[in-house]
């Protein structure tokens, strides 16, 4: 029987309301405000490596693989999950963007568009749709290393994400290497799960991650020592919020994240629409107040919940070409 890890799904919560409101701020500017400038660079300082490290945790299938042919069920089951969503939901946005074109900060060019979206993912109608890309590729990738200690890839995946610092936006052969490690990070957490999970002195340890990331974000790095900076922020942020899913385990707060984790790809999936028609809507057209159009956005980022319990899962097609859903 599978053993159900409620606090990882709490993680999952935490971490989708993380891309939520990073993705409430209405411009890059941030209204000239400093606060909202730091908040944002210091979510994206860890929250997407954290996503891989929660997707590395659950990638246990990949030590079942013992032949092609079982490599290959894998990978289709992988492509149906998250690439179908990822091309269904791409091209429905294409007429929304191209109505908005005025209003957007990336206009959509058709005559690039099929090939963005099939090898360029950071230039696609949905830009951050990029981890769902990677994220299959990763998956596509692991079990390449299925055979050696986990202790011996992370070596290896930790050396590439190191060391492999050119941008080849083709397939984002850049991403799927640098984020290889955190994929197998959560697999070694999931590994060693029993002995980190009874770490002592959790607060202490929480509130010392949390002074040195929030210190670290203060400053900026140049090029060269940015992939360390970027690890160190990446791991110090992560095991924060793997820490804190404990901590709060039998708390409302985490039942509030623990049901919001329950629909995380859901609200990756489908929150640019409600946000960026909240975002032109609010801000861009009306012209309302920055900080309101911040809450109206965090709000509305959630609103996929409502459409996926009510519409998408009960119509079995709807749910497999938008959702990923077998």
């Amino acid at each position: 029987m599978k053993k159900y890890y409620k606090d990882m799904d709490i993680a999952r919560g935490i971490g989708i309301f993380l891309v939520v409101l990073g993705h409430s701020f209405p411009d890059s500017q941030f209204n000239g405000s400093v606060f909202y400038a730091y908040i944002y660079k210091l979510i994206y300082s860890f929250h997407m490596p954290f996503f891989f490290v929660i997707s590395g945790f659950f990638a246990y299938k990949i030590y079942s693989i013992n032949t092609l042919r079982d490599y290959g069920s894998f990978v289709y089951g992988k492509f149906k999950r998250l690439m179908v969503p990822y091309f269904t939901v791409s091209l429905v946005a294409v007429p929304i963007k191209l109505y908005m074109n005025n209003y957007a900060a990336r206009p959509v060019k058709l005559n690039s568009l099929i090939t963005n979206i099939l090898i360029y993912p950071l230039d696609i109608p949905i830009q951050y749709f990029w981890f769902i890309y990677t994220l299959f590729f990763i998956f596509a990738v692991a079990p390449i290393f299925k055979k050696l200690p986990i202790n011996l890839t992370l070596v290896i995946t930790l050396l590439l994400n190191l060391l492999f610092t050119k941008q080849i936006g083709l397939f984002y052969v850049y991403g799927i290497i640098h984020y290889l490690f955190y994929f197998f990070f959560g697999i070694y957490l999931k590994n060693t799960y029993d002995k980190w999970k009874n770490i002592k002195n959790k607060y202490a340890v929480v509130l010392v991650f949390s002074i040195v990331l929030m210190a670290m974000n203060v400053f900026d790095v140049g090029k060269e020592a940015y992939p360390y900076y970027n690890l160190v922020t990446s791991l110090l942020g992560s095991s924060i919020f793997l820490i804190v899913s404990q901590l709060i385990m039998n708390t409302s707060v985490g039942e509030l994240f623990r049901k919001m984790g329950r629909y995380s790809y859901d609200i990756y999936l489908l929150s640019w629409f409600s946000q960026t028609g909240a975002r032109v809507l609010c801000y861009q057209m009306l012209k309302l107040n920055y900080s309101f159009v911040i809450v109206i956005m965090i709000l509305v980022g959630f609103i996929p919940i409502l459409i996926c319990k009510w519409i998408l899962n009960k119509i079995p097609i709807l749910s497999k070409v938008f959702l990923g859903h077998k």
